[in-house]
């Protein structure tokens, strides 16, 4: 990856260049020195933000007085520019033909190993999960509005849609909660539980420029549910999700 983005930073005029592999929440940066690391940060959220608005494979070209944005939201990643006002575009759209070609070959979803231990998933675990996820986002109710709560988990479960069938079975209100669509429970495998933790993930990286994160510990919140949700292994994925939002 960071070959890739050394490629196209080396393009005259590229300043920076912010790499989000959507599959594991992953962010790669190769910023500006100028660039602090909360305004990184804050620009990978607003990275994740803009995909939010976008339907994958869009590309989106903005040139402003100081320089450009150059978005384009791909399947299985996302990949921001940012350029001076001497963007060379020509070569720039000569690297990026092959770069984005590399990437989503090397970032399309593996297929499941055969090897990993099974989990012996439920219609109870379609429960625990479906609770954990909105006593997550009963924790932001006093910071931000039901209905942002609402249009953000939409963004965040519509980014992870591609990687995570398994959300079409989750439906979200209009309070700012999730809801099992009805009878699809049986449809439902483990599967849900990498889903739901990503969901939690991108959701609180999503919020967090506008709600204080500090201090969220999933495991209180959902202190009820830790025995079917520690059966699954729901905290490991999201430890590891939170763990690599940004990178």
């Amino acid at each position: 990856m960071n070959k890739i983005m050394e490629t196209i930073r080396g393009v005259m005029g590229v300043s920076g260049v912010i790499l989000w592999e959507k599959q594991t929440n992953v962010f790669h940066k190769l910023l500006p020195a100028r660039f602090s690391a909360t305004e990184g940060d804050a620009m990978c959220t607003r990275l994740v933000q803009f995909c939010g608005h976008y339907h994958h494979g869009k590309e989106v070209k903005a040139k402003f007085n100081k320089g450009w944005l150059w978005l384009h939201n791909g399947d299985s990643f996302a990949l921001l520019i940012i350029a001076k006002p001497d963007l060379n575009t020509t070569t720039l759209n000569l690297v990026l033909k092959s770069s984005l070609s590399t990437l989503d070959s090397s970032l399309r979803r593996p297929s499941p190993n055969p090897n990993l231990r099974q989990i012996n998933f439920t219609v109870e675990h379609v429960g625990a999960i479906a609770r954990a996820i909105n006593l997550a986002l009963g924790h932001f109710q006093g910071q931000i509005s039901r209905f942002e709560i609402a249009d953000v988990l939409r963004m965040a479960k519509d980014q992870l849609l591609d990687h995570y069938p398994v959300l079409k079975h989750f439906t979200v209100d209009a309070n700012g909660g999730i809801i099992v669509i009805k009878g699809a429970e049986k449809n439902m495998d483990s599967t849900a539980v990498a889903a739901a933790a990503q969901l939690i993930a991108v959701f609180i990286h999503m919020v967090s420029f506008k709600a204080n994160i500090t201090g969220f510990d999933i495991e209180k919140i959902t202190l009820g549910l830790q025995l079917p949700l520690s059966e699954i292994g729901f905290y490991n994925y999201f430890a590891s999700a939170r763990r690599h939002a940004i990178k």
